[in-house]
C-alpha cells in the first residue's frame, strides 16, 4: 500500500518541492491540467481543418490536374493524353493552356441529307435541295473530339500572333448584297466584335493554317471535322429537318440566324427570310450562349457558317458511308454547314449544304475544329 512520505526537513527548498508534487492532491491537479491542454489542442486542430476545407474545397489537387496532359512534342502525336475539365457536367478535353474546349462526340449511325419530304421544309432552290440528296446511311466508327463552340476570335488572334499570318479583304454584306471589301477583315468585319465571338472573314486556307499551328502548339493532330461527321454530331440523334423541331419560333433558343433583331437592322426585306422570334443579336453573338444540342455542343446552327474538310460535289451520289472526308470532286470549294447569322429559315434546316468558293471569306463563316481520339484513351477529369 503506498505511503505518504515523511515531509521533509526546514530549510531544504528541493525536498519541498519534491513532496508537494508528490502529494496525491497535486498528482490529480496536473493530471486535470494535462488533459484539458490535450482537449484545446484536439478542438484548435478540429477548427483548422473546417475552415481548410471551406476556403480551399477538400483536398489540395486541382492544382495538379495541369501536368496530367504528356509535354507537347516537336511532332503532334496522333493521341497523347489529354487533359480534360468538367464544365456545367459535360467533360472536355483540352490538350493544352489555351487550346479549345473539345467535347468527346461518341461513334454511331445515322442517315445523313434528306428526302424530298424534308427539304420541302426549307423552300430553297433546286439545286440546294438536290444537293441534300441521295439521303444515305453513315456509319461514324468510333468517337472523336469536336470544339464545343465555333473557334472564337480570341483564340485566332492567338494563332496571328504567334505566327503573323496575314488575312486580308472579307465579303461583307452592304445592304443590298455581298461585296469584297478589302479593308474588312477578321479583326473588323464591320461589325461589332469581342474575344468570345465567332471569329469570322477566314477561308478554308485560313482554317487549315489554324489547325497546323494547333496541332504543333499541342502536340495532337488538329483537322477540319468532315461533313459527315458535322452533321452527325450536329443531329445528335435527331432526324427532323430542324433541331428545334416544327416550332419556327423555338429557333432563337439555338441559332443566332436572321431575326427580329436582323430585320430591324435590314428593313424592306421580306418577313420569310426572317424567324418570328428574336435572339437578342443583329450580328455574331458570344459562343455558347444558346442551348446546346444532346451532344453539349453550342451554335452548330447559326453565328457563323462552318467550313468542312471536303471537297465539294452537287449530290451524295457516290459519298463515303464510313464518316470520312470526300477528297474527289470540287475542291476549289467547300461545303459551308450550319448557316449564320444573316440566314433565312430554309438554311437553317440541319442538312442544308451551300457551296462555297475555298478562297472566300464572308462575315458570316467561320470554323470549328475536330481531332480523332483513340478507343481506349482515358480523361482524366479535373475536379
Amino acid at each position: 500500500m503506498w505511503r505518504r512520505k515523511k515531509p521533509p526537513q526546514s530549510g531544504s527548498t528541493g525536498r519541498v518541492y519534491y513532496y508537494r508534487m508528490r502529494t496525491p492532491e497535486k498528482r490529480l491537479e496536473t493530471a486535470v491540467k494535462l488533459a484539458a491542454l490535450m482537449a484545446l489542442i484536439v478542438v484548435a486542430g478540429l477548427i483548422i481543418a473546417y475552415w481548410s476545407v471551406a476556403i480551399f474545397g477538400p483536398g489540395s489537387e486541382p492544382e495538379q490536374a495541369a501536368i496530367l496532359a504528356a509535354p507537347p512534342s516537336s511532332e503532334p502525336a496522333d493521341n497523347p493524353p489529354p487533359l480534360a475539365d468538367l464544365d456545367d457536367g459535360v467533360s472536355l478535353v483540352r490538350d493544352c493552356a489555351g487550346c479549345p474546349p473539345m467535347v468527346i462526340v461518341p461513334g454511331g449511325s445515322f442517315i445523313m441529307g434528306s428526302r424530298l419530304d424534308q427539304t420541302s421544309a426549307g423552300n430553297a432552290a433546286l439545286p440546294v435541295m438536290e444537293s441534300e440528296m441521295p439521303a444515305h446511311g453513315v456509319t461514324i466508327p468510333s468517337r472523336f473530339a469536336l470544339q464545343r463552340t465555333e473557334v472564337t476570335r480570341g483564340q485566332f488572334a492567338l494563332f496571328v500572333q504567334a505566327t503573323g499570318y496575314q488575312v486580308v479583304g472579307c465579303t461583307i454584306f452592304d445592304g443590298t448584297s455581298w461585296v469584297l471589301d478589302r479593308a474588312r477583315n477578321w479583326r473588323d468585319p464591320g461589325f461589332f466584335q469581342d474575344d468570345d465571338h465567332p471569329v469570322v472573314c477566314v477561308s478554308l486556307q485560313d482554317a487549315r493554317a489554324y489547325t497546323e499551328w494547333l496541332s504543333a502548339k499541342a502536340g495532337v493532330r488538329y483537322r477540319l471535322p468532315t461533313e459527315s461527321e458535322w452533321e452527325y454530331a450536329a443531329r445528335a440523334g435527331n432526324t427532323g429537318a430542324y433541331l428545334w423541331g416544327g416550332d419556327q419560333t423555338a429557333a432563337c433558343a439555338y441559332a443566332n440566324a436572321a431575326d427580329a433583331s436582323l430585320l430591324g437592322q435590314f428593313k424592306g426585306r421580306a418577313l420569310d427570310l426572317f424567324f418570328a422570334c428574336d435572339e437578342g443579336h443583329v450580328f455574331t453573338a458570344p459562343v455558347g450562349k444558346l442551348r446546346a444540342n444532346t451532344f453539349a455542343l453550342h451554335d452548330m446552327m447559326g453565328n457563323a457558317r462552318e467550313i468542312t474538310a471536303d471537297c465539294w460535289n452537287a449530290t451524295y451520289s457516290g459519298a463515303p458511308g464510313d464518316g470520312s472526308a470526300r477528297d474527289t470532286g470540287d475542291c476549289g470549294a467547300v461545303a459551308s454547314r450550319g448557316g449564320g447569322w444573316f440566314d433565312p429559315p430554309p438554311n437553317m434546316h440541319t442538312a442544308r449544304r451551300l457551296k462555297m468558293p475555298s478562297s472566300e471569306r464572308r462575315s458570316d463563316q467561320g470554323f470549328r475544329v475536330a481531332r480523332d481520339v483513340a478507343p481506349d484513351t482515358s480523361l482524366p477529369i479535373r475536379r
